[in-house]
Formats: C-alpha cells, sequence, structure tokens
C-alpha cells in the first residue's frame, strides 16, 4: 500500500502546488500519515536526511517559494505538532531533538498597524540548531537565533537570543540556568 500511497500522494501535492501555490501545499503536511512525511517534505524542495523522524502534525507555514530553506540532518527527532515558519531558512544538525508543540519564528510581521513602520519593522532571519540541540516542549525560538551544541532549551522557553554550546536556558526570555560540561556528554570531543 506505502508503495502506491506515497507516489500518488506526492503527485497530488505538486498538483496542490501549481494550481494554489506551495503555502497552500504545504498544508497537505498536518494531515499526512507519519510514513508520507519525509517524501512530502523532499518533494517541496526541503533537504531531509534519511534516517529523520518526523512526527504527524507538522505545521510549515510561509512555504511560498517551496521548502527549499528546510534542512533536517541525520538523527533528528521532530515531535508532534510543531510549527515551522520557513519566511527565511531553518536548519537542523544532526541529532537534533524538537519536542511536541514548539514553534520555530523565522520572521516578525505586524501587518498594516501603525507599529510596523517605526516600532516593529517587518524582519526574516535564519533559525539554526547545531548538532545534538534539544528543544523542550512548548518552546518558541524567534528569528535570528542559533541554538548551540548539545544545547537544552527547557520547555515553554521563549528564545530570542542565541543560546550558546552546552548551555541549558529555560524562561520567559529565556536565560542561561546553568552549563553542561562537555566532557561528560561527549567524552571523545575532549
Amino acid at each position: 500500500w506505502r508503495t502506491v500511497a506515497i507516489p500518488v500522494t506526492v503527485l497530488r501535492l505538486r498538483l496542490r502546488r501549481a494550481i494554489w501555490g506551495g503555502d497552500d501545499a504545504a498544508q497537505m503536511n498536518p494531515h499526512a500519515r507519519k510514513f508520507m512525511i519525509n517524501p512530502l517534505l523532499r518533494a517541496m524542495g526541503a533537504h531531509i536526511a534519511a534516517d529523520a523522524d518526523i512526527l504527524t502534525g507538522l505545521t510549515v507555514h510561509d512555504a511560498y517559494a517551496g521548502l527549499g530553506g528546510l534542512t533536517i540532518g541525520p538523527g533528528c527527532h521532530i515531535g508532534k505538532d510543531v510549527f515551522l515558519d520557513l519566511a527565511a531558512p531553518i536548519t537542523l544538525g544532526e541529532n537534533c531533538t524538537i519536542s511536541m508543540r514548539v514553534s520555530l519564528l523565522t520572521h516578525i510581521d505586524v501587518g498594516k498597524t501603525p507599529l510596523g513602520k517605526t516600532a516593529y519593522p517587518p524582519e526574516r532571519a535564519p533559525i539554526t540548531l547545531k548538532d545534538g540541540a534539544y528543544i523542550g516542549a512548548g518552546a518558541t525560538i524567534l528569528h535570528g537565533v542559533t541554538v548551540g551544541r548539545c544545547a537544552v532549551v527547557a520547555a515553554g522557553a521563549v528564545v530570542r537570543n542565541d543560546v550558546p554550546d552546552y548551555a541549558v536556558v529555560g524562561g520567559t526570555p529565556a536565560r542561561v540556568i546553568k552549563t553542561l560540561d562537555p566532557a561528560k556528554i561527549e567524552p571523545n570531543a575532549a
């Protein structure tokens, strides 16, 4: 069944994209079965490692030009109901974990309110998670943030600044709680 379902669904996705555009086509992802998610993302241009584990409920926003800005490295896990904003590129290194209901927001745009003219002009910037990064459930990563190697973002945190390698951050806005010992995490790295 899977050998038929995947090509048929990819064809439907490509037709939908040709007719309605990339953002509309990306809306198929939240309803896709788990075995279809990686092929669907690849069909829209995402760079997904063969062993990436992506659960259902993934929402991709601002995918008008396709998913070429999305890179998910080997060994990565993306939990249920994750929200990815692709107004700018999102890059996940090797062995990253994004827990359920995390939001990665690559832009700010307050729309037509007067705030956009001076206080909050539109901004777009990429998000990068380095190898081994862990993002806890319900956390929000804002545009322009790099989460360092083997860094931990606590559940529910709002991250607006870069997270150093091996740091544990939490809170709103997130701040460094402690730093992990690299020798205990990666004994061969020392």
